[in-house]
This record gives structure tokens, sequence and C-alpha cells, in this order.
């Protein structure tokens, strides 16, 4: 019974911006920095991106098919569906017994029935938290022979995008779109893939070449 927010704090474009365009950007260019030869250079940034999108798409498809096959209603679905006057309080109905006015359309009526899993955090969770694994294995943050100084510090730096996924997931829960749990399960999913897609391209972090794409 919460209130429809017509003012989200991260929109589906931001989403796509923050959990996927962002982390290309960086892979891409620290590739080519990083990377000794020309051809090391395209070959690190063509498969650090092809794990990326194989890990944020993934997700987005299964986020959709669970989001339809459990149906729970969103916090303010009861806002969206805009019962008619006269409506008994202590009667079950559905979507199809014609009961809701849907005030902001048909659209989010519908849309107001897949809360679970959150589609924002299972994104972003996906491209952020792949993104904070690959400038950790680029670095050889955890690896025993690297000389780094200040590695702590560098350590906390690629981990940052956790927390923006975090935010991410927690505004879902502020603009009343999903239910703590929603934003749980679909952290979860999106961690599960983030690094799954991930080793499927990169040795363990431990591993003293863990910033070389593996040779199939």
């Amino acid at each position: 019974m919460h209130p429809f927010a017509t003012q989200e704090r991260v929109t589906d474009n931001q989403l796509y911006i923050l959990s996927t365009l962002i982390p290309m950007i960086v892979i891409s260019i620290l590739s080519l920095y990083l990377a000794p030869t020309n051809f090391d250079k395209l070959h690190l940034l063509q498969v650090s991106n092809l794990g990326l999108l194989f890990g944020v798409s993934a997700v987005s498809v299964l986020t959709d098919i669970l989001k339809c096959w459990i149906g729970n209603p969103r916090p303010d679905f009861i806002d969206r569906c805009g019962p008619k006057e006269g409506t008994p309080l202590n009667v079950l109905f559905s979507i199809s017994d014609q009961i809701c006015t849907s005030p902001y359309g048909a659209k989010y009526l519908s849309d107001g029935m897949k809360s679970t899993p959150s589609g924002h955090s299972s994104m972003a969770f996906a491209g952020l938290v792949y993104l904070s694994l690959w400038l950790i294995g680029q670095f050889k943050l955890i690896n025993r022979q690297n000389e780094l100084d200040n590695k702590l510090v560098f350590l906390i730096i690629v981990c940052l995008p956790i927390l923006l996924a975090s935010y991410i997931g927690l505004s879902r829960t502020q603009d009343y779109r999903h239910h703590f749990f929603d934003v749980c399960f679909g952290s979860g999913l999106g961690i599960v893939f983030a690094v799954v897609s991930y080793f499927k391209y990169f040795r363990t972090l431990s591993d003293s070449k863990c910033n070389e794409p593996i040779d199939y």
C-alpha cells in the first residue's frame, strides 16, 4: 500500500549506463593501457567485455523469466491498481476481476506484479561486481607477488563499484518498487552471474597470470 513513485532514484536508462556502459568504458580504456602489445590489448579488451556482456545479459533474461513466473506484487501495487470505491477489504481478487481503475495505465498495473526478483539489483551486481573482479585481477591485488605500493588503498578503490551496486539495489526499496527480499534475491543472482562469467574467461585472482585471459 505504498505510494507509486513517479521519480525514481535510479531510472532504467541510468541503470544501463551504470551497470554496463561505464564498466565497458573503464575496461576498454585500461585494457589498451595495461596489456603489453597491440594484439594483447585488443584480445584483453574483447574477452573482458565479452564476459561483462554475457553476465549482464544472462542475468537479465533469467530475472525477467522469474518475475513473470513468481508474479509477486510490488510494494506500491494497491496504488497502481486504484481499486474501485466500495471494493470489499476482506475478499481476495485477481486483476481479471476488473476492480482496478489503473490510474497510471495498464502497463504499470501489469508491471506491478513483477516484484521478485529486483532487475535493477541483478543487473547492477552482475556488471559492477564483474568490474571489481576484473580490476582486482588486472592489478593483481590478491597475488602475493604483487609489490604495488598502497595495495590496501587500491583494493578499497576497486571495491567501490560494489558499493554503487548496493546503493542501486537499496534505492529500489526507497522508491517502493521492491521488497527487501527482492533486492537480496536479485543481488545474489547478479553476484553469481558476475563470478561465473568472470572466471569463465580469467584465472583465479591468486594466480600469477590472473590478468591474462584463459587460453582455450
